[in-house]
């Protein structure tokens, strides 16, 4: 098959892991913009380069590179806890433009090397020059625990040709034991973390309201209450005052206000 082959047949799968990559990170910014945890934390995408895809077919003695290959095109979302995992199979259930036509459970039927992951097997839409069609698509959920120790295993099996020595994967193996047991620890205590979390981010937004309205001072030349309030503004800060900032920004938004109205009875006087 030439390369010109290759990239018609590739082409599809490129552009399936496009949109699926703004679709997953859409679903992670509306959590966001409601102020809510979202069980996505990362989403990453890839299709399969070429010699990977000769080399599993080979592996799997077979020509049918659309049917028997799940894995050309390829989308990977991390998560913070493992509930998330289960959040995220339910999320792509519901959805209308994917369907699952496999699902495998490596977080609850680890694999014998200690790999946890949740695989789904999805058909997507494409709509190219030549018309619409399916193509397969695999999405790989794992926690950012389960991520770092899969990265490392495939490091290894790509320097040992995917024979990893006994001692070094029975060594594999407790790392991936230990970094399970990180995830169920993080998760008994994960509503506090979250709350931890959402705490962080309400503070961030409050500040930059804040301080943003602390700059228009400056900007109308008010330069002893923008002294004032950024010293105020910097101390509520430093305290993780979060109810100070917010109660700070309405009474900057009433001193705004109260200058809008100056300047403009000032504008008028000398129209007239």
């Amino acid at each position: 098959m030439d390369y010109q082959k290759w990239v018609e047949i590739i082409g599809p799968y490129s552009n399936a892991v496009e949109e699926l990559k703004i679709k997953f990170r859409n679903i992670r910014k509306e959590y966001l913009d409601m102020g809510q945890h979202s069980p996505i934390e990362f989403v990453t995408g890839r299709t399969k380069k070429i010699s990977s895809i000769m080399a599993k077919m080979k592996k799997l003695d077979t020509k049918n590179i659309e049917e028997d290959i799940e894995d050309i095109a390829g989308i990977r979302l991390m998560c913070q806890f493992v509930e998330d995992i289960y959040t995220i199979v339910d999320i792509v259930k519901k959805r209308t433009d994917m369907r699952i036509i496999n699902e495998k459970d490596y977080i609850n039927n680890s694999k014998e090397s200690g790999y946890r992951s949740y695989h789904l097997i999805i058909m997507y839409p494409i709509n190219t020059i030549e018309g619409y069609r399916e193509v397969q698509c695999e999405i790989q959920i794992r926690t950012l625990a389960m991520n770092f120790w899969a990265t490392i295993e495939h490091s290894l099996k790509y320097k040992y040709d995917h024979y990893i020595p006994d001692d070094l994967a029975t060594r594999l193996k407790r790392a991936a034991d230990a970094a399970f047991r990180l995830d169920q620890e993080m998760g008994e205590i994960r509503e506090e973390i979250i709350k931890a979390q959402e705490l962080f981010t309400e503070k961030e937004y409050a500040t930059t309201d804040a301080f943003s309205r602390v700059q228009k001072l400056k900007e109308l030349g008010d330069l002893e209450n923008y002294f004032l309030y950024r010293h105020r503004l910097n101390i509520m800060s430093s305290k993780n005052d979060i109810q100070g900032i917010i109660e700070l920004k309405r009474e900057l938004d009433g001193v705004l206000r109260d200058k809008s109205f100056v300047k403009s009875s000032v504008n008028s006087d000398k129209d007239e």
